[in-house]
């Protein structure tokens, strides 16, 4: 096996490693070939391939320093670098590489290295060792062509087998790819995902259609997919690229929550990004329409969706409706009637049972989740959702109806599995998606058989994940959504709660007076406060279960956010800092934003020396992390919460433990994980934890809003603590401005 490599040396990273007098006035600037055996990998940077590794020569066999952009080349492997002598005045003499092919290892020692160097999952020094000795210099040959006779060896079953098989074959392969990618600055850890996305036909595609990285590969975007295509001859004007283009851009206008774009705004915003002529712009528009790829809706104000959205957008108008509709008239909505008249009987019996006194606004919302075919209940926390629901499951569980309840997110249905007492399921759980197949098997021909569907935290729901829940629901069940209307919004396309309530066309129940705690909670009527444009009351806390720290130094509010997670809370109010304490930040970035945050309290809570470096990222045993996407196949979704229960290097696999549920990672896989002992905000949507601490800044100004202070402040059970400045506070308190999103199903609706 031979590869060659083409490197990029126009960044250094140097490295004390000795001083070697192997250049003179003559060979200095000259370039030259040097061969031998790489000895040891002192340093790498996994982002950019940069390495510094010692390699021991042939001939006199000197330890020589090499330096230089190289793909994941292995300790063991024969290597031959083109270069140049380079004299750094700090570090002595190194060898520069320009481009290196590597080899094999021919000798006992270099197969043993190689092997046990983390090339293979599941064989380490010592395992390699074990096959070197049994094999000798036959051991590539048998790697290649016999690898079931391992099974010679005491240790290796079959299982084992097939993974050192499998992971051989895919090594050679992904070699290619590594090789591949290097001119055009793509880390290894993203070759890897690529050929695992791809397989053998990884470069073939990637030549083909180099876009297709930014649409399936998570973690590459457009910006990188161009400059492939570019220096694959693909020119900055053809229609294939603005295609290309206008597709990324309305994806990306749905990540921001927005089902259409503006037409005439989006044509702006596309002869910006791609710098390309207005009429080539139109053309591509035209054509992705005549292929089914795009939709642009012809009325007054001009609208470009992705099709999927607006036949999704069309679909929950229709569904709605005809859910609204069913049976107008008919014995079903008679027997309804009927039951109305009994209603208030069935309402005092239950409540008598659970010693609750309804309010009449409690009672109306009970009498309509049970005679109405659709209905939309909203209110904040402490606003008693729970307590309807509650009543309503049990009236219909007298009737003998079947019932599904279920939120969009784990967290959130096992808060909903704890309130009700009932199983609560995730949306895609409700709906048995399928990632192999890529879809939904609970579908318009093979419906869900309940005959109520509940779903709790529907502020959190986008269009098509509405979609997808309609096309399972039967016509003539009931439809209760329950939710939040003054939280953040949807992370996807949609604003679907806002739009149904607003449309004025459902049944909807608002519920605003607080009965939790008897109305003595301050983290309710400070986040009522909030929703409300008013500053919430920072004084001397009245109930404890509120408080607010003032700092304005950053610094400080780090030291402080430390000392309360670690230390002053546990002991105050016997929490455990990992379970039940969680530290919400606004922002990502800055000095007090998620990044910083988890590093620092990382380090304060966890000192385990197992853990993997993945990009610029370090996670240990134990560690608290969070999902940053939706990945189907693990049945793990974006804001779920886990802790690190295993890191096997050996195998490059970490196990993570979801709620008691254990999901498998590999190493390339680990940019889909991020530490959570501080998560944003948005991230938070749908959770709940008995304590939540808020630093918030001027320096947050861009993102502070009331409904992000609100959301953060109802994420808390048992206790609010805000850390920051008053102005701060005060700067999200009167900044109301709803995020304005580019839906249309109110609209729709309505007409």
């Amino acid at each position: 096996m031979s590869v060659i490599a083409n490197l990029d040396s126009s960044s250094y990273f140097f490295f004390s490693i000795g001083h070697f007098n192997l250049m003179n006035k003559e060979t200095k600037n000259q370039y030259q070939k040097i061969e031998g055996v790489l000895e040891r990998i002192v340093f790498r940077n996994p982002e950019n391939n940069y390495m510094v590794g010692k390699l021991r020569t042939e001939g006199k066999g000197r330890l020589v320093t090499i330096i230089g952009n190289a793909f994941e080349i292995k300790c063991g492997e024969k290597i031959e670098a083109t270069g140049r002598w380079v004299l750094n005045k700090k570090y002595g003499e190194q060898f520069e590489i320009e481009s290196i092919s590597t080899s094999v290892p021919t000798t006992i020692v270099g197969i043993e290295k190689y092997l046990g160097s983390g090339l293979i999952k599941g064989v380490g020094p010592v395992m390699a060792k074990r096959i070197v000795s049994h094999f000798k210099l036959n051991t590539v040959d048998i790697l290649d062509d016999e690898p079931e006779r391992l099974s010679e060896i005491e240790g290796f079953g079959k299982r084992r087998i097939k993974i050192i098989s499998e992971e051989w074959g895919k090594h050679k392969d992904i070699r290619e790819v590594m090789i591949f990618l290097q001119s055009y600055g793509i880390s290894n850890r993203y070759a890897a995902k690529i050929y695992n996305n791809y397989g053998k036909n990884s470069i073939n595609i990637i030549k083909t259609n180099p876009y297709r990285l930014a649409e399936d590969i998570f973690g590459i975007g457009f910006k990188t997919a161009d400059r492939i295509a570019r220096n694959a001859g693909i020119k900055k004007d053809s229609i294939f690229r603005i295609k290309a283009g206008v597709i990324h851009l309305l994806r990306e206008s749905e990540n921001r929550g927005h089902c259409y774009c503006p037409y005439e705004n989006f044509l702006e915003i596309i002869v910006n990004f791609l710098e390309v002529e207005l009429g080539k712009v139109v053309c591509a528009l035209n054509e992705l329409e005549n292929e089914n790829k795009i939709c642009i809706v012809k009325d007054s104000d001009r609208k470009v969706y992705l099709k999927s959205t607006y036949d999704a957008e069309k679909y929950v108008c229709k569904k709605l409706l005809k859910i609204i509709d069913y049976n107008k008239g008919s014995a079903e909505e008679s027997g309804d009637r009927s039951k109305n008249k009994n209603i208030h009987k069935i309402i005092e019996r239950l409540s008598g049972e659970a010693k609750i006194i309804l309010d009449s606004v409690q009672i109306e919302a009970i009498k309509k989740a049970v005679t109405e075919k659709l209905l939309v209940i909203t209110g904040s926390p402490g606003t008693g959702k729970s307590t309807i629901l509650n009543f309503v499951i049990k009236i219909f569980e007298k009737e003998n109806k079947k019932i599904a309840i279920a939120a969009p997110t784990g967290r959130a249905a096992k808060r909903l599995s704890e309130t009700t007492g009932r199983e609560a399921k995730t949306i895609h759980r409700l709906l048995e998606y399928n990632p192999k197949l890529n879809k939904f098997i609970k579908n318009e021909k093979n419906l869900l058989s309940a005959d109520v569907v509940i779903i709790d935290e529907a502020s959190m729901l986008d269009i098509v994940l509405v979609k997808n829940l309609l096309k399972a629901v039967m016509g003539k069940a009931k439809l209760i959504f329950v939710g939040d209307i003054d939280q953040l919004p949807s992370v996807g396309p949609g604003n679907v709660l806002s739009d149904m309530i607003s449309s004025e066309v459902l049944s909807v129940i608002k519920l605003e007076k607080i009965y939790r705690q008897d109305g003595r909670s301050l983290i309710i009527h400070n986040a009522h406060k909030v929703r409300d444009g008013c500053f919430p009351y920072i004084g001397k806390p009245k109930y404890e279960d509120f408080y607010f720290i003032e700092k304005i130094d950053p610094g400080e509010v780090i030291d402080l956010v430390l000392h309360l997670v670690s230390k002053r809370i546990p002991e105050s109010f016997n929490y455990d800092p990992l379970l039940d304490i969680q530290v919400l930040v606004p922002t990502n970035k800055g000095i007090v934003g998620v990044n910083n945050l988890n590093v620092k309290i990382q380090n304060s809570l966890n000192t385990s020396s197992l853990k993997v470096i993945s990009g610029a990222a370090e996670f240990r045993l134990n560690d608290k992390v969070i999902q940053l996407k939706n990945n189907y196949e693990k049945d793990v979704y974006n804001g779920d919460i886990g802790f690190i229960k295993n890191i096997n290097p050996e195998m490059d696999e970490m196990q993570i433990d979801f709620e008691g549920r254990t999901v498998s990672y590999n190493f390339y896989e680990l940019d889909e994980i991020s530490l959570s002992y501080a998560i944003t905000i948005h991230k938070s949507q749908g959770s709940e934890f008995k304590c939540v601490i808020i630093p918030i800044l001027t320096s947050h100004y861009m993102l502070l809003q009331r409904n992000l202070l609100y959301t953060a402040i109802t994420r808390a059970k048992e206790l609010a603590v805000i850390i920051g400045s008053k102005k701060a506070i005060g700067m999200a308190v009167n900044r109301s401005m709803v995020e304005n999103r580019h839906t249309n199903l109110k609209e729709l609706l309505r007409n």
